[in-house]
């Protein structure tokens, strides 16, 4: 009877265990992270009898927990990849929505200032206008502003979410530790046997951390479980848990980074961090936050530099000279900032400094520069970390201009000394108007062009402009139409040396310009010093040749213009003659103009010089030449910081006249150009107009987001498919358990019929004993 007995009271001590798993699973269907439970069974040894073996029952091999490792890796991989989407779209958005706003953005603001600098050159003498631009120029100058403003607001919105990732980092790392105390007692305790529900709330916190930064774990014999976060950054090893906490950024106390301790020392681990919220505000700030400020900041920088460089070549209506309209780049609070590392030696810190050379080349990218000793910098671009070396040599040292600005190096500092270099981040904030006073906007032109009145060709003086700011001289200039004589003078080296072989004869270089004897030189006398001296020969002979002969300001060309203007040639004639005596053949001279002159058989030579004019020269008040050149109709002639065009054909002596702008009240021409600035690709080596810059940073936001919300949705999918997967696998079945309680009770049932039936016969046996 006693094992009909013992092998009853272990089925029923079995089912009762299932039934109370059965029902431990019924309690906990909504309970969050819960595994489902199975008690599993197995037989007894059986005991020898003899005649064989006969079973002996039933026993618990162990309740086990209803999961699959590798979703459980996948839920945990896709919670920490989704977490980051949704906190880096809840931040890109935001800046999506400001930049491509059509009313709060900044396209607005920038069509309507030039829309204002078109009113002013529609009518420059109208102060309303004038103020108008002024108004609308500050506007301009707000919505940067605001744009700085917003900007630091996401700033800190990505810090107030490292903050927070940080503290529930640390909680959830402190109860992980915990439970894995608690389960590695009680592992031992209970000689190996797992504890379901101490694991499952284990697992719920990995879960639970993986929201704020990606996780991986490895379980370790005693039951406890490392987690690693990010990279590979330990967070919990053993019951130990690692502490992590913010501190500012090494070169921008705006921003936070992550530290955690080593017990000596907190370990900067930012860059170790991917996934969650953490890696979300992380990921933002550097992918497109600061990118996004640097374009602004960029075109602020071009708007500011391009259009005051225009306007200083204009003229106010005070009669002077334009100036800045913006404040000037590189002003203090407007350029190219450094920002020392937290970590440089005494020796590094304020050591370096940096300057705008060139606003059409910047990039929207910082910079890092790091000193390795022996007077070695690199420069990393941190948009593409390309590098550039830089070589000191002595100090203080300025290095050549890289992608639009130069850095500037007073003293060697100490090897690992560093610095972040950010040419245009601050620029948005730093933007203001340089002038107040209507009047002072410079809408004229400087300068003025006019074609004489007597001139025979079609020739028109194009738009005159000062070109040069620093170059520009006020005179009153006239420019020539001419033709280049070719002539040379070079002290008788190879022109104007007269050869007489028999000596027998007295030999006379002649020179006639139209016919007319202008110059005679004999054999005795010594040739022409230099052209100068030939012009001026020439010039004695103006009235009664009509040329006149210029030489241009470097003395190497000498040009031929009528004089008075006409449409005429102009002939020069050389010849080699003899005063007394016969010229014979070996008897030479070069002439001044290129004639190759023997005695007897090439006297003389005749050069035409013919209309229209292939030539220009330009002089000053004091006819010094101060440009010269080949003519081209509409090529630009610049001189003095001038500039001007002369189109159409001209002919040899026309005349054309570029002066001082004495009555600009009503010339627009300068506003024109600064109107015309809005379309020129001024910006990015010369790729990108103002809008361009703008509104490829728009789209960069914008696909960003767009791509971000794809790739969310697409995430959101994987992880419901997770949490299928895992509910499929580790859920709890209510109609699944119902119909085990009422296996399990029909069993316990069974079992306890077994049992009365052994009692049964039990009390029959004693009764027969009993007799």
């Amino acid at each position: 009877m006693a094992d009909i007995f013992d092998i009853s009271v272990s089925g029923l001590r079995a089912f009762q265990s299932m039934l109370a798993t059965t029902s431990h699973n019924i309690a906990n269907v909504n309970t969050e992270g819960y595994s489902r439970q199975k008690v599993d069974l197995t037989t007894r040894t059986p005991q020898y009898q003899g005649f064989g073996y006969i079973g002996s029952g039933v026993e618990i091999s162990k309740v086990s927990r209803q999961v699959d490792q590798f979703i459980d890796r996948q839920l945990v991989s896709n919670s920490s990849l989704l977490s980051q989407l949704n906190g880096y779209m809840d931040l890109i958005s935001q800046l999506d929505n400001l930049v491509a706003d059509p009313d709060a953005g900044l396209s607005p603001g920038i069509q309507n200032f030039f829309n204002s600098v078109q009113n002013v050159a529609d009518d420059p003498s109208s102060l309303p206008a004038r103020e108008l631009l002024i108004g609308d120029a500050q506007t301009l100058i707000d919505r940067f502003s605001y744009f700085n403003q917003r900007f630091d607001d996401l700033q800190s919105n990505a810090n107030s979410d490292v903050k927070n990732s940080v503290v529930e980092i640390n909680n959830l790392a402190k109860n992980i530790g915990d439970l894995n105390r608690q389960i590695s007692t009680a592992l031992g305790n209970a000689n190996t046997t797992p504890v379901n529900d101490l694991l499952d709330q284990r697992q719920q916190l990995v879960l639970k951390l993986s929201e704020h930064v990606s996780v991986s774990t490895v379980e370790q014999d005693d039951g406890s479980l490392n987690v690693f976060i990010g990279t590979g950054q330990a967070l919990v090893v053993g019951f130990d848990a690692q502490t992590l906490s913010t501190g500012i950024n090494q070169y921008d106390a705006t921003k936070l980074d992550v530290f955690a301790s080593n017990g000596t020392a907190n370990v900067n681990v930012t860059n170790q961090l991917t996934g969650g919220a953490i890696g979300a505000a992380l990921s933002f700030v550097d992918e497109v936050l600061t990118p996004s400020r640097n374009a602004l900041g960029q075109l602020a920088l071009g708007i500011a530099d391009t259009f005051n460089t225009q306007h200083q070549a204009g003229m106010d209506l005070y009669g002077n000279l334009g100036g800045d309209f913006f404040n000037p780049v590189n002003s203090a609070g407007f350029g190219a900032t450094v920002n020392d590392s937290v970590n440089n030696s005494a020796q590094g810190l304020g050591n370096v400094s940096a300057s705008i050379s060139d606003v059409g080349a910047l990039t929207d990218s910082d910079y890092i520069l790091r000193y390795d000793g022996s007077n070695n910098y690199s420069l990393t671009r941190l948009s593409d970390n390309t590098v550039t070396s830089i070589s000191a040599g002595s100090y203080p040292f300025t290095s050549a201009s890289i992608d639009g600005f130069t850095v500037s190096i007073n003293s060697a500092a100490t090897a690992g000394d560093s610095w972040r270099i950010r040419p245009t981040a601050n620029a948005i904030r730093g933007i203001d108007l340089a002038i107040t006073d209507g009047r002072l906007i410079a809408a004229a032109v400087p300068v003025i062009g006019s074609a004489d009145i007597q001139n025979t060709g079609t020739g028109l003086i194009g738009n005159t402009l000062v070109s040069n700011t620093g170059a520009y001289v006020a005179d009153t200039y006239t420019v020539f139409t001419a033709d280049n004589t070719s002539a040379v003078v070079d002290g008788g080296a190879t022109r104007g040396t007269i050869t007489d072989t028999g000596a027998n004869s007295t030999l006379q270089y002649e020179l006639r310009v139209n016919g007319v004897l202008v110059y005679t030189q004999n054999e005795a006398a010594a040739p022409l010093a230099n052209l100068s001296d030939l012009a001026t020969q020439i010039n004695t002979q103006v009235a009664n040749t009509g040329v006149r002969a210029y030489v241009n300001a470097a003395g190497t060309d000498m040009y031929f213009v009528n004089d008075p203007q006409s449409t005429a040639d102009i002939t020069v004639q050389e010849t080699l003659n003899t005063t007394a005596g016969v010229t014979e053949d070996a008897d030479t001279v070069m002439g001044y103009f290129g004639s190759a002159l023997t005695g007897a058989t090439t006297p003389s030579n005749t050069i035409t010089f013919s209309s229209p004019a292939d030539s220009y020269i330009a002089l000053n008040s004091s006819n010094t030449a101060v440009a010269d050149g080949a003519y081209t109709s509409g090529n630009t002639i610049s001189f003095n910081g001038i500039s001007t065009q002369i189109n159409g054909t001209v002919n040899l002596g026309d005349r054309f006249t570029v002066g001082q702008n004495t009555s600009g009240v009503s010339d627009n021409r300068n506003m024109l150009l600064l109107a015309g600035l809005q379309d020129q690709k001024t910006l990015a080596g010369g790729t990108a107009s103002y809008l361009d810059v703008y509104g490829n940073m728009v789209a960069d936001v914008g696909t960003r987001t767009r791509k971000t919300e794809l790739t969310r949705d697409a995430q959101n999918i994987l992880y419901n498919q997770s949490i299928e997967a895992r509910e499929a696998k580790s859920g709890v079945n209510l109609d699944e358990e119902a119909a085990n309680l009422v296996r399990y009770q029909q069993a316990y049932q069974a079992v306890a019929q077994v049992v009365s039936t052994a009692d049964n016969l039990f009390q029959t046996l004693l009764s027969v004993l009993g007799r």
